[in-house]
């Protein structure tokens, strides 16, 4: 009985350690990601649908980022259930809509920067595909939306299992609001030099850093409990 209850604390203790350390690898892949997408300058003057002209190399590097990124924070989504149902499986339905939406979210914004990604190998000459490849609304207003999802069913178990501390609750209530701001996007053209275009650097690159950077606090919360047993 012994041996029995101490094997299933050292797989509790394992997995999260996997969950909290995957936010955490995601966050920084997904920070690393960030600049990439600064180094050659916005262009207006070109032309709004070419952008500013990219070599596939610094492409596809930023693409290997976005995949490590989000397989990283697909790992962390796949344990939001465990992590609220093992605090009080009462709310455990919630754990589940959260985690559900945020491996949705991985997986679209995956496909949405592998297409980017294919595009910059097969075309010959250089492209911006921010714009020329119309992916907007996956990374853009979808992704928004399921952030939004995740942020609140997540805050909520969070806030009535006391999974995790209180600030993560309210915290992800905050970054709910700020993906449901980005929703409206869509309508506001394609200019990536913009802040709230459908793929603007606000309304995609900023609002999905601070998500990236919220989520790797999140991990770092995760391990602090498993190690202390607070947070």
């Amino acid at each position: 009985m012994n041996t029995s209850s101490h094997t299933q604390l050292s797989l509790t203790t394992a997995a999260q350690r996997w969950i909290g350390g995957a936010a955490i690898v995601g966050g920084v892949f997904a920070i690393a990601e960030l600049p990439l997408y600064f180094v050659v300058p916005a262009c207006n003057t070109c032309s709004v649908d070419t952008g500013s002209l990219m070599p596939d190399g610094l492409i596809l590097t930023r693409t290997l980022f976005n995949f490590l990124a989000l397989t990283a924070f697909l790992v962390f989504m796949s344990g939001v259930r465990f992590l609220i149902g093992r605090a009080d499986s009462r709310f455990e339905w919630f754990g589940a809509v959260a985690g559900t939406a945020g491996v949705a979210w991985t997986i679209v914004d995956m496909v949405a920067k592998g297409l980017e990604g294919s595009s910059a190998i097969q075309t010959a000459e250089l492209i911006d595909p921010t714009r020329t490849v119309p992916t907007y609304l996956l990374y853009g207003s979808i992704s928004h939306l399921l952030l939004t999802v995740f942020g609140v069913a997540f805050g909520y178990a969070v806030l009535r299992t006391r999974a995790l501390a209180p600030w993560v609750g309210w915290s992800a209530f905050a970054i709910a609001l700020l993906h449901l701001a980005g929703v409206p996007s869509m309508f506001f053209g394609y200019n990536s030099s913009e802040f709230y275009a459908s793929n603007g650097w606000g309304a995609v690159a900023m609002f999905n850093g601070i998500a990236a950077l919220w989520l790797a606090v999140v991990g770092i919360a995760v391990l602090r409990r498993r190690t202390s047993g607070t947070v």
